[in-house]
């Protein structure tokens, strides 16, 4: 299916917007990098109401939690190998 020339146009501008973007996020990671073993992850599930009322503030509905054990496959417990899938 060909594209019409301003649906060719539309695309274009739209890759560009998204590729400056991914230009931001890139350089401010260079400029900021973050320190993966802080262990620091925010998670925001579909029915948050982060995500329904946009001055809600994460410090009103965050708590602690501890994050689990990495075992030496980098991961946790449900995606170890078992003892039959090592050998």
């Amino acid at each position: 299916m060909k594209l019409s020339p301003k649906a060719e146009k539309e695309l274009g501008d739209i890759l560009e917007v998204i590729q400056t973007e991914a230009d931001i996020v890139k350089q401010d990671y260079e400029d900021n990098p973050s320190d993966m073993d802080s262990g620091s992850i925010v998670v925001v599930h579909e029915d948050s109401p982060l995500l329904k009322d946009e001055n809600e503030e994460l410090s009103d509905i965050a708590y602690n939690v501890q994050p689990k054990t990495i075992n030496e496959y980098g991961d946790d417990d449900w995606a170890t190998p078992t003892e039959e899938e090592k050998e």
